[in-house]
């Protein structure tokens, strides 16, 4: 995990030195910013709060019994924004537990699958009203796995952890300078090690930003 953060660290700061580079005032680069736009990277944070969904944890057509693929999640990130168009993204993400008991082919059965992750993203904005845009973004989830198994009477466990794309799409509206109200849902796939255990993940959230915009 420590390696992840590194590297989701990493992929800000240099965006972000890029970006100066890139947009600052006196550079013969042929570009200037946009208008209404200061010059310099716009830094935020905030949290979201919502439901992750693991969809195919309950995809076992010889499963009998109860299984629930949602739970509470939630999220803390921070970004820079370049210019008003583009910007980068990282997060810790809590995505939940999802769990099954019942029993397959006769034999007692159960799981609980738990799902955390570091994502990074490039971000795009899109203004649709004055003080609302629309924004997605594309990057990968460095995740981790924790899951508990139970079958024919034995409980075994299991960690990994891997890389997997990621997807999302939001909009956010502009409280006043600072603060923003953001929804958004993020979908990453094939958050898993092996067929036993892989399945698709969503994220549904609703948060609160604080930005030097």
């Amino acid at each position: 995990m420590k390696k992840q953060l590194l590297t989701a660290l990493l992929f800000c700061m240099s965006g972000s030195v890029y970006a100066n580079g890139f947009f600052s005032p006196g550079i013969n680069t042929g570009t200037t910013r946009p208008p209404g736009f200061m010059n310099g990277t716009k830094l935020y944070a905030g949290g979201s709060l919502g439901a992750g969904q693991q969809g195919d944890v309950c995809n076992d057509p010889f499963f009998n019994g109860s299984c629930d693929d949602k739970d509470v999640a939630w999220k803390v990130f921070g970004g820079a924004r370049f210019d008003p168009m583009w910007g980068a993204e990282a997060a810790y993400n809590k995505l939940g537990t999802t769990s099954k008991t019942g029993n397959t082919s006769g034999s007692s059965a159960g799981l609980e699958n738990e799902l955390t992750g570091i994502s990074v993203a490039a971000v795009g904005y899109v203004p649709v009203a004055t003080q609302i845009e629309a924004f997605g973004k594309g990057g990968a989830i460095f995740w981790d796995r924790e899951t508990t198994q139970t079958a024919g009477g034995a409980t075994t466990s299991s960690k990994d952890e891997g890389t997997s794309p990621l997807l999302g799409a939001g909009v956010q509206y502009q409280v006043n300078d600072n603060l923003h109200l953001r929804g958004e849902w993020e979908h990453m796939f094939n958050v898993g090690s092996d067929s036993a255990y892989e399945t698709d993940a969503d994220l549904y959230s609703i948060g609160l930003m604080y930005s030097t915009l």
